[in-house]
Order: C-alpha cells, then structure tokens, then sequence
C-alpha cells in the first residue's frame, strides 16, 4: 500500500506555507481539522460547503461570489 502524499499551500504574498493538502482535503500548518475539501478544480470550505477557491495549475484563486476570482493568486503549491 502506497503511502499518502502530502502537498504544500503557500500564501502568495508572503510565499510561507500555511497549508497541507492530504487526502483531498486542505488543513492549516498547526491543526489536524481540515478547512477545506479539495474536489476537481474546486476548494469548498468545510464550514459552509461553498467554493472558497478555484485551482488552475499550482495556484489558488480565491472565489469572491457570483462566479468572480480573485485577479491574483492567492495561495500556491509549492512542488
């Protein structure tokens, strides 16, 4: 069996990871609840069930509503 892999989210501005996404699932650096579910292209928050971002390659866009992202990236993967 195939250990899980783990993957860095950094925060655009200041390009420190502040996020690990195991099992589809997204979980802040110093926590072991997950804040977000990755589905896709999507990254619903697991407080509201709403898309909070959209993935395009390595970078997270943040959803503002109506279907409106963010214009800069917010987040990125760092592999």
């Amino acid at each position: 069996m195939a250990a899980a892999t783990e993957r860095y989210l950094y925060d655009c501005a200041s390009d420190r990871a502040v996020f690990y996404e195991a099992e589809n699932f997204l979980f802040p650096l110093a926590s072991s609840d997950a804040a977000f579910r990755v589905d896709g292209d999507y990254v619903f928050c697991m407080k509201t069930e709403r898309i909070a971002f959209w993935i395009l390659g390595k970078q997270l866009y943040g959803h503002i509503e109506n279907g409106e992202l963010t214009r800069d990236p917010v987040y990125h993967y760092g592999d």
